[in-house]
């Protein structure tokens, strides 16, 4: 007998749960590669024969990423090689102890599921790897015969790790459990102690009490309308719980799509950016793109992957300005177990090869380590890495896009900046404009950012009077693109009328002199721990404009000196 199979039961509930709360397929396999458990869907595309080679691969390297179901070589031998039903993806390896357990599997079936994987590559490989994690503690809590062996409190740990608002309640509909995102959400309630029913209309906690599951289900929660999907859970074939998965537009954390429908611009510079975009998206050759902080690098990288063959593989972006220099080449190359004190059981995919089959972004390429840069030049020239603590060679099949806004020429004088990797990595080089520059461009790019406000908050704003245009063309905007949009919010916030005028714009575009009016003698500079308080308020209350009014309250201060803090804060 399996270890899982000792604790079958529970880990079934859990696995179950896990699906729901990622929005995935999910299978777990046995340290003999067999089929353990898995979600009705993947056992009505897949079955339950398993290719034992490619399990097998899962087991020795920790993790693996399949972007090309049916098509990697680990895949030659399998009875779905070149035809796989799956569409993305993402095993890793269950350690219980020192010994191998098995194996847990998300698996999308659909274009949908693959967008989001793809999107969101590492959130999902972060949360595989400690569901992973948390069934090895399990099984050895178990195999101790540890009281800790307890599957509500896998549970529990899974719902933190969820991105959404989740709720866990008895058949009933008795709330038992439910993560920190949804106590914000449902604020108006005390959770800790209340049911669907004070949550829900009586008919939507009916039907979710029925026993029949929801999908995208739209229903009212307080002001709020939200899209509510439910997985009822089963123990020995009894109903034990029901997991309650709450989204909306405000609540989801994806990135945009259509990135190159939000390159908007007609002036000569940004037109040929543009047709540069289309001429060399399918190219493998490396893209440097350069310019001053807030011109939008990020888009331009999106948009080279969106509009070439690779868009349906993930596009992975790393700041290489918020990745300490300590742990720069184990988060870009990975690591296997073992290979330094504190490195993970089954090891870790490095950033790099989770963009495999897709593109990766390398943003303020300028602030990478020098010690770290001849392993890049090294992926640039072979396009093959080795994890850290690793011999084996994994052959990558990657785009790369760089971007900075430092002077790369002026850094390798310097001697910050290595010559051969500068050359190799910007042999297509893309400098986006300052807005200054394109001074016709910044009309259409506000009215545009307008209305995509319209679609995420109320606001009767629809139009700029001559005289608020003028003053945009004026101004310099120092932080280009990104300062032009928080003026636009701001704007849009404020405004009474369907028209933005000079006295809705902030007081420094005005050209205003600083006057020491009622208002600007109650505001006073914020402190460090104010603009933290802020930040909290922000993530309990939201960014709507009621949420804001609220904070400003909380604060003491008028809602408009609370948005010129967050001017101030860049939000």
């Amino acid at each position: 007998m399996t270890q899982l199979e000792n604790v079958r039961s529970g880990i079934e509930h859990f696995v179950s749960a896990a699906a729901e709360a990622f929005r995935v397929e999910a299978a777990i396999f046995n340290q003999e590669c067999s089929l353990f458990y898995c979600t009705p869907t993947y056992l009505k595309k897949k079955g339950n024969a398993v290719h034992y080679a490619f399990i097998q691969d899962v087991i020795v390297n920790g993790s693996v990423l399949v972007t090309e179901p049916g098509k990697m070589p680990a895949c030659i031998g399998c009875r779905f090689n070149e035809h796989c039903p799956s569409t993305m993806e993402i095993l890793c390896c269950i350690h219980s102890g020192t010994e191998v357990a098995g194996v847990i599997s998300f698996t999308s079936f659909t274009k949908e599921g693959q967008k989001r994987i793809s999107e969101n590559t590492e959130v999902y490989l972060n949360a595989i790897t400690k569901l992973s994690s948390l069934i090895g503690e399990y099984l050895q809590q178990f195999s101790e015969g540890s009281a800790a062996a307890d599957t509500e409190k896998l549970i529990e740990s899974l719902m933190s790790l969820c991105e959404q608002p989740l709720l866990l309640t008895d058949p009933n509909g008795v709330v038992l459990r439910y993560n920190s995102l949804a106590d914000k959400v449902l604020k108006f309630c005390n959770v800790s102690s209340t049911s669907l029913r004070q949550i829900f209309s009586e008919d939507m906690a009916r039907r979710i009490t029925s026993g029949n599951d929801l999908f995208e289900k739209k229903a009212s929660i307080g002001e709020n309308t939200a899209k509510v999907t439910t997985r009822s859970i089963y123990s020995q074939n009894h109903l034990h719980s029901i997991l309650v998965r709450l989204s909306n537009e405000f609540y989801e954390n994806l990135p945009e799509s259509g990135a190159f429908e939000r390159l908007i611009g007609s002036s000569r510079a940004f037109v040929h950016i543009q047709n540069l975009i289309k001429r060399v998206a399918d190219s493998p050759t490396p893209i440097l793109i350069t310019g001053e902080t807030g011109t939008g690098k990020e888009l331009v990288a999106r948009s080279f992957h969106e509009q070439s063959r690779r868009n349906k593989y993930p596009f992975v972006a790393i700041n290489c300005s918020s990745i300490p220099e300590n742990l720069f080449e184990s988060e870009l190359f990975g690591y296997e177990e073992g290979s330094f004190t504190g490195a993970k059981k089954g090891g870790k995919m490095g950033r790099i090869e989770m963009a495999q089959g897709g593109t990766l972004f390398l943003d303020e390429l300028g602030e990478m380590p020098l010690s770290v840069q001849p392993k890049l030049l090294r992926v640039l020239q072979e396009y093959e890495l080795e994890r850290v603590g690793s011999t084996k060679k994994i052959h990558l099949d990657i785009r790369i896009v760089a971007a900075t806004n430092r002077d790369l020429r002026e850094m390798i004088k310097e001697g910050k900046f290595r010559e051969d990797l500068f050359y190799r990595i910007s042999v297509i080089n893309v400098k986006l404009p300052p807005l200054r520059d394109r001074k016709e461009d910044i009309i259409p790019i506000s009215l545009n950012y307008l209305e995509r406000l319209k679609t995420k908050m109320t606001t009767p704003l629809r139009t700029i009077s001559h005289e608020a245009e003028q003053a945009f063309l004026n101004y310099s905007w120092p932080g280009n693109i990104r300062e032009l949009q928080n003026v636009v919010e701001y704007a849009a916030n404020l405004c009474d009328s369907d028209t933005l005028t000079l006295a809705d714009l902030p007081e420094h575009m005005r050209g205003l002199e600083e006057c020491p009016d009622t208002e600007k003698q109650k505001e006073t500079p914020l402190p460090d721990s104010q603009e933290k308080q802020i930040l909290d308020l922000l993530s309990a209350y939201g960014h709507t404009l009621e949420s804001k009014k609220k904070i400003a309250a909380d604060l003491g201060i008028s809602l408009r000196t609370l948005y010129r803090k967050l001017n101030k804060m860049n939000l």
